[in-house]
């Protein structure tokens, strides 16, 4: 399968909050939290938010491009991305994580990508860390009345 970055448009929207994801990964639903919900909403028609589509155009997950600000350093870009509950555990996570920075490299020429990630995803982790990324930080968040332990990790780009 091949991945695409689009434009995120209005009608993406109604697909990305009808995901819903098995067990543990139901964190990541995008249905259950305003402030995601409104975020998601927020991002339509930014240049920095995507969704993927795989060669047929078929709607496959998203992405979005954003600036953080690190205690006396300049703005590091990160990326958060989602795919597709049905695609998810099937083997696509490199090739489709890979054309997110490959392709977002090329719009926005960065030497230098982070993300955050729940310690619990190990999938999402393997894939990281088989692209290169790294470990920067670890620190602990309440989301939803719960406490879970995120990692950031960085990659430095050729």
């Amino acid at each position: 399968m091949d991945f695409y970055l689009r434009s995120r448009i209005e009608v993406d929207i109604k697909e990305f909050l009808g995901w819903k994801y098995e067990g543990i990964y139901s964190f990541y639903d995008n249905d259950i939290q305003k402030e995601k919900i409104e975020a998601i909403e927020k991002a339509t028609n930014s240049d920095y938010a995507f969704t993927v589509i795989n060669e047929v155009d078929e709607i496959v997950g998203n992405c979005e491009f954003f600036y953080v600000n690190e205690e006396d350093e300049e703005e590091i870009l990160a990326v958060s991305v989602q795919m597709k509950p049905s695609l998810t555990g099937e083997g696509y996570g490199t090739e489709f994580f890979k054309a997110i920075i490959e392709q977002g490299k090329e719009r926005f020429h960065y030497n230098y990508l982070e993300l955050m990630v729940v310690e619990f995803n190990m999938r999402a982790i393997r894939v990281y860390e088989k692209l290169g990324f790294l470990i920067k930080e670890e620190f602990e968040n309440e989301i939803r009345g719960e406490k879970y332990r995120f990692l950031i990790m960085g990659k430095q780009m050729d």
